[in-house]
């Protein structure tokens, strides 16, 4: 759907969207949803409520990441990595990790991330875990559709279709691997085997060249796939069996943001390998082409726009660009293992796994 608003109307389409489903959601959610409770209710004043807010790990930890966002972004390609801009938003980017890391010791019990909390290994192990989960998935989800636009001609809704069997894997997988951890009752092994799937798949797709053939992008997409479907919902089943009731729902949420934030952090490492990867590759094929055009005429003109003469060169300096991109993906889904090694085989059989409210 996102391709076809991009096609014939605009991208912005693809946020308005969100806003009447999110609206008719909403409007079911909020009157009939009833909240799990775990513990007893705190009868606190709207002052002791805001108190209870981690306010000065919050203000340390966003402007962390954000520099460290932007550092990732802009090295290499706005400016080169030894240029001050960088080299202080790497800077203040410690800096302010290292505050937001002495105000959770200090909070303790009152703080975003309570150190007792992240320092069970099962914790922190699935937390890694996820974070290089998110990144190898964010990353190929991002710039996968952009190599069928840029190397296969297609617009951006064909490039969405042809994009179903990496989804397609990870749904069935997800539904297949939900069954047997209920089953067999462990799920430290499908972390294993996700990273492994993960980095095989990633690994068979930084293969491609111009003229891959579809049973193999349909092939190795599955595979990528499958191992995102493996492990992407083991960390949510991991805190929930090894944390007490009340430290689930921390759990859950150090899970979902380490998710998120291990994609948005290497999408932007994406972004800078594959715009200095261009760069140098068109220099090397193409020297007469004038790099910066090819960057503003975008995957989906190339063919529209680029000289007949130079055409070719592009697309394989474009299909160099975007598999070396695709070695992020690889890296990350290799180092997710890491994590998945240390989460202990806990069987979640007799144990009530559920979402629970704070």
């Amino acid at each position: 759907m996102g391709g076809a608003f991009t096609d014939h109307l605009t991208w912005r389409w693809c946020f308005y969207i969100n806003l009447p489903f999110g609206a008719v959601t909403a409007a079911f959610i909020v009157p009939f949803f009833q909240v799990p409770r775990r513990g007893k209710k705190l009868d606190l004043t709207w002052k002791q409520q805001i108190k209870k807010f981690d306010l000065e790990g919050t203000i340390l930890f966003l402007p962390a990441i954000v520099c460290l966002l932007l550092a990732l972004q802009w090295g290499g390609s706005k400016y080169e990595w030894n240029n001050g801009r960088i080299i202080a938003l790497l800077v203040l980017f410690g800096v302010l990790i290292i505050g937001f890391i002495v105000v959770q010791k200090w909070k303790q019990e009152e703080a975003t991330v309570p150190p007792r909390v992240f320092l069970n290994r099962n914790v922190w192990g699935s937390a890694w875990f996820g974070s290089f989960l998110g990144a190898a998935f964010f990353v190929m989800v991002y710039y996968l559709p952009i190599w069928f636009q840029a190397i296969k001609g297609v617009s951006a809704t064909k490039s969405g279709i042809m994009n179903l069997p990496a989804i397609l894997g990870l749904v069935i997988i997800s539904m297949v691997a939900g069954g047997l951890v209920t089953f067999i009752g462990y799920y430290t092994p499908f972390m294993l085997t996700s990273s492994t799937f993960m980095a095989i798949g990633a690994g068979l797709l930084s293969t491609f060249e111009t003229d891959t053939n579809s049973p193999k992008w349909i092939g190795y997409q599955f595979i990528f796939g499958a191992g995102v479907g493996f492990g992407m919902q083991q960390p949510l089943v991991a805190v929930q069996t090894a944390l007490p009731g009340k430290d689930v729902p921390i759990g859950t949420a150090i899970m979902m943001f380490a998710q998120t934030l291990g994609g948005a952090l290497f999408i932007s490492v994406g972004q800078n390998v594959f715009t200095n990867q261009l760069i140098k590759n068109l220099k090397s094929v193409v020297p007469d082409l004038d790099a910066g055009f090819v960057l503003t005429v975008g995957a989906t003109e190339l063919k529209n726009r680029i000289p007949t003469q130079f055409l070719q060169g592009v697309l394989v300096a474009y299909n160099q660009a975007l598999t070396e991109t695709f070695y992020v993906s690889v890296a990350a889904a290799s180092i997710s293992i890491v994590g998945a090694a240390f989460v202990q085989w806990k069987s979640m059989k007799g144990k009530n796994i559920q979402m629970a409210a704070a």
